[in-house]
């Protein structure tokens, strides 16, 4: 009998794409139960083919306890090397005329929303090079009416906007944020960088600063992130930032600077009615995968 951590002993010496995908899912998620979920397999299975894989090489690639699981330095080395290797798998395929997952996606985001999407799409062309993507940045309320009108696929929104059957894929505290070396949390009246009428997160911010007694004006009201984040960063004025996003040109500011509590956001995802394609079985997987984690998205 083979010692399963006798990692002299190998049954094979070449790579298996399947045992690669299983390792990709473990390694992303750092969890097999869930990576099990999205490879829509039981996760003994899962279990059973990084013990292959570990086979194979001929090192540990996961180090776990009851609490945890986490990729040993041979992990992050062969992480680096699957995603390559799948990738290849997916072109060469293609090129012969047996395609992987490809084919088209719509996808709306609404402008908060789209600050969550690089991780997103990064994972995703890995796995899947193949697949085009349309995507529409749009307000959540013109997100969902597209989805309902069957002009997109796939909505990433912060707002239900009175539609039902949207998952929470990621729920963060929000924050009033300004730059570093920013005097404009001091100045009276407060200037601030918000999103324009219609946003619920401009009506909550808003009706803290008023039950607070904090004086404020509009110094730049705007539907776009980019305009609001150049006016942060330039020292300008404070915005509301979800915590995962500010990043260290940023800081928050709390209830010892005098700023209220504010509510939290969640990112929803919608989609269309079943069934759905490949492409967009795939992308819903990997956004629930990625917007769920807990380590900061902030570039």
């Amino acid at each position: 009998m083979i010692d399963f951590y006798d990692y002299k002993v190998t049954m094979n010496s070449d790579l298996d794409i399947g045992l690669l995908r299983s390792f990709v899912a473990v390694a992303q998620t750092l969890s097999f139960t869930r990576a099990a979920e999205r490879l829509d397999r039981v996760q003994s299975a899962v279990s059973e083919q990084i013990k292959r894989l570990e086979q194979i090489v001929g090192a540990r690639l996961f180090e776990r306890t009851r609490r945890s699981v986490r990729l040993t330095k041979d992990g992050e080395q062969l992480l680096q090397y699957a995603h390559r290797l799948i990738r290849l798998n997916e072109l060469a395929l293609a090129d012969l005329g047996q395609p992987g997952v490809a084919g088209r996606i719509r996808l709306a985001v609404s402008d908060t929303s789209a600050l969550f999407l690089r991780p997103v799409l990064t994972r995703f062309a890995d796995a899947f090079p193949l697949v085009q993507f349309e995507i529409l940045c749009l307000r959540s309320w013109e997100a969902l009416d597209a989805l309902a009108a069957d002009d997109i696929d796939v909505a990433l929104v912060t707002q239900p906007c009175g539609y039902s059957g949207g998952q929470v894929v990621r729920r963060e505290q929000l924050h009033w944020a300004v730059s570093a070396s920013s005097l404009a949390a001091e100045q009276d009246p407060l200037p601030l960088a918000i999103f324009g009428q219609g946003c619920v997160y401009r009506q909550a911010a808003l009706a803290a600063l008023e039950t607070s007694g904090r004086a404020w004006r509009l110094a730049y009201n705007s539907p776009s992130r980019d305009v609001l984040q150049m006016a942060v960063e330039t020292g300008l004025a404070v915005t509301i930032l979800p915590e995962s996003l500010i990043g260290p040109t940023l800081r928050r500011l709390g209830e010892a600077d005098g700023f209220p509590a504010l509510p939290p956001l969640d990112i929803l995802l919608y989609q269309s009615p079943p069934p759905a394609s490949r492409p967009i079985r795939a992308l819903t997987r990997v956004i629930d995968d990625v917007l769920s984690l807990p380590a900061p998205l902030a570039a």
